[in-house]
Order: structure tokens, then C-alpha cells, then sequence
């Protein structure tokens, strides 16, 4: 091999390599941005099953999650624990006893250190980004509403809330029956979809139960019911 098919050998592999390092880098980043969401919804609440002893907890949830722990105290005497997040203004007691354990509204994203009985922990409240889901200012919302075919509009709100002032021609089903009634809803699974709540907390929850669920354009009034009227657009009642 003379000098010159040199040059063009040892080119031609650095061209390759430099190729692969940076299909690997692009592997690297895509694995660095999965992000594993702790504990299931079930209701309508996002479930944590912890130990109140053993090593620091790197919890993820969403925010909008309302959160309900169940202890899982393996078989310790023992059974209730302190469960505080300060930053949040959270500071009660979870028994594993109790048949209707209390909830924490996950309203901010951000991290949080807490602490469950002798164990501590950082509990990271992030924003839902996925495919097939946008968040909406309340001008969006209104457009849509007065588009010729307007997209389904859900409201996942208490029945209660729902009689003191809603947005018209909305659908009521509460976040907390929303899973058990999904059949009701899977003729929009390919139809556009607006989801409001209060102020845009249990909306992303209930955004994401429907995603789950395979549904292919879910929209979240990111301020809900609340930013809507401060915005000034009208209330039915």
C-alpha cells in the first residue's frame, strides 16, 4: 500500500469513527432524558408504597400528581410515622392503618427534600412533556371553543365545583372516576381533547391517565377554571 492509499485509509476511518461517537452520544443523551415516574395512579391519585427506614429515596413525580403514601413498615410495632416536605408547607402523620390515607397536591415543579419517619429523601416534581399532549393559555382554549368543530371539553373537577360555574358545553367526569370511565370516552381517542381542572393540577393528572390509555390529542388548560375567569372569558352556570 503506497503512502497516498495511507492517507485515505486512515481518513476514511477516522470519518467512521467520528460517526459512531456521535450515534453514541445521541444513545447517551435519549437514555439521560428517560426519566422513571415513582408509584401508579390509582383513583385519580398517584401511590407511593414506602419504608419509613433505609437508605435516602430519589422519588419523580408529576406535577398536578395528588399524592397518597401507604407504608410499608415490614411488620415494625410501630405504625405511624412523620412525613414532612418543608419547602411545601407539608408536615402531618401517615399510619399504616388508616383506611383513607391523607393526599399531598404535588402544585409546583421543582425538588424537595423530605423525610418519612427515620428515612429522607428528595421528592422531584416535573413537568409532563410527551407526545401528543400541549398545555393551553386560556385565549387557545377559547379559539378551540369557537372553532366550527370544537374538540371534546372535559372538566375533571368535583360534581360540587362543577354546579358552581363551568365552562360551556363541558363534559363532567372527575379525576377520581376518570379511569373507571374511560370506555365512556373512546370514541375521541383520535378526536382532540381540552382538560380542565381548578387551576391546571388535576387536569395534568388526568391528561396522563388518557395518554396512557393511547388517546392522540390531549390538550391541558395549564391555569384551569381559575386563570379563565381571571382572564375575563365567561363562566355558565
Amino acid at each position: 500500500m503506497n503512502f497516498r492509499n495511507i492517507i485515505i485509509t486512515v481518513t476514511a476511518l477516522a470519518i467512521i469513527a467520528g460517526c459512531d461517537a456521535k450515534e453514541n452520544n445521541r444513545t447517551e443523551k435519549v437514555e439521560a432524558n428517560t426519566v422513571e415516574i415513582s408509584g401508579k395512579v390509582q383513583g385519580g391519585y398517584r401511590a407511593l408504597s414506602l419504608a419509613p427506614i433505609g437508605d435516602p429515596l430519589d422519588l419523580t413525580v408529576y406535577r398536578g400528581d395528588y399524592i397518597k403514601l401507604y407504608l410499608d413498615d415490614q411488620g415494625a410495632e410501630k405504625s405511624e410515622y412523620a412525613f414532612e416536605i418543608p419547602d411545601l408547607g407539608i408536615s402531618t402523620t401517615v399510619s399504616d392503618t388508616s383506611e383513607e390515607q391523607p393526599y399531598f397536591k404535588m402544585k409546583e415543579s421543582g425538588s424537595y427534600p423530605f423525610t418519612l419517619g427515620e428515612r429522607s429523601g428528595i421528592m422531584n416534581v416535573i413537568e409532563l412533556e410527551q407526545a401528543n399532549y400541549t398545555e393551553l393559555s386560556s385565549e387557545e382554549t377559547w379559539q378551540l371553543m369557537n372553532e366550527a368543530e370544537p374538540p371534546l371539553l372535559l372538566d375533571v373537577r368535583t360534581m360540587g365545583e362543577y354546579y358552581r360555574g363551568y365552562l360551556e358545553g363541558a363534559t363532567l367526569i372527575p379525576l377520581q372516576e376518570l379511569q373507571m370511565r374511560l370506555d365512556e370516552l373512546e370514541k375521541y381517542k383520535n378526536h382532540p381533547v381540552v382538560i380542565y381542572c381548578a387551576t391546571g393540577n388535576r387536569s395534568t393528572t388526568a391528561s396522563k391517565i388518557m395518554l396512557d390509555r393511547g388517546f392522540k390529542n390531549i390538550m391541558n388548560v395549564r391555569y384551569g377554571i381559575v386563570g379563565w375567569a381571571r382572564d375575563g372569558y365567561p363562566i355558565a352556570r
